[in-house]
């Protein structure tokens, strides 16, 4: 692999925590590799670019085809994708959405900050300027209480509807009630105990139906929402966050997951925020 397509990811001027990067960006991927090749480096360039903050990129793959998992390699290097992994769905397997099967496997890190996007998202800074990163490390750092911190810029099509946990955190900052496991970054030190004693690491904690749900994204607001925490929604960042899907219906909980319709929010994203180019993949920051 080419080491000079890769971006760097220790900034000069940043502070590494114990020989590890201060950030982990793990991507949770299935197998639409033509959506990940578009949005996956969206995603970098909108956290990374402009950063002072050390990081590293994982990218782990759950329940793919081998003959997906085969054609990863070719694009590692130009994506800037540091570990690759591959986690079968052939026995010990989350309850629940397919999904709760990837999200518990993060925490084996040592980096303080981890932040999960799932392969359908695509991000865009609006401000070339503005360090997601480093605002992210500021943010928790200031406010002890806060162990998970997410934005999603089209939550008015959430069945579960965003609201405001009393005050803001800090100007443009939202305590709320909920998040989505589209894009959440963690303090791994205030969020992982209090996981664990939830239960959050077990198999069969989990549960999907029409009638009754408690998944990964449960979990998570669950432990932003009791015992005097908050979860941090800046709604002000100059960072818009999107899923690439629709629901099958207003009000349903369930996305359609079909590709074709994927394809078309990312295109009608594409021509919102980057109009004059004509890219069909992105560039890492």
């Amino acid at each position: 692999m080419k080491q000079s397509a890769q971006p760097n990811h220790l900034v000069q001027g940043s502070r590494p925590h114990a020989g590890d990067p201060t950030f982990r960006i793990s991507f949770l991927f299935h197998k639409d590799l033509s959506l990940l090749s578009q949005t996956l480096p969206r995603c970098l360039e909108a956290l990374t670019g402009n950063t002072k903050e050390s990081f590293e990129v994982v990218l782990h793959c759950d329940g793919t085809p081998p003959e997906t998992v085969a054609q990863l390699a070719t694009h590692l290097d130009r994506w800037g994708v540091d570990e690759l992994r591959v986690r079968r769905r052939d026995q010990f397997i989350a309850s629940g959405d397919a999904s709760n099967n990837g999200h518990r496997r993060f925490f084996d890190l040592r980096s303080p900050y981890l932040i999960v996007i799932e392969d359908d998202v695509a991000m865009y800074r609006t401000d070339a300027s503005f360090d997601v990163l480093a605002t992210c490390r500021s943010l928790f750092e200031r406010h002890p209480y806060v162990p998970v911190l997410s934005k999603v810029s089209d939550y008015e099509q959430w069945a579960w509807k965003l609201e405001d946990r009393g005050d803001g955190i800090e100007p443009g900052v939202r305590s709320v009630n909920r998040l989505s496991t589209h894009f959440i970054a963690y303090d791994v030190e205030r969020f992982g105990p209090v996981a664990n004693r939830f239960g959050g690491f077990d198999l069969d904690v989990f549960i999907d139906r029409h009638d009754l749900s408690y998944n990964w994204e449960d979990l998570v607001s669950h432990v932003g929402t009791t015992g005097a925490r908050h979860i941090a929604f800046p709604e002000s960042w100059p960072l818009e966050v999107f899923h690439c899907d629709r629901k099958v219906e207003p009000g349903s909980m369930y996305n359609t997951q079909d590709p074709q319709m994927k394809a078309q929010v990312l295109a009608e994203l594409e021509q919102r925020f980057r109009p004059t180019t004509g890219e069909t993949e992105g560039v890492p920051a």
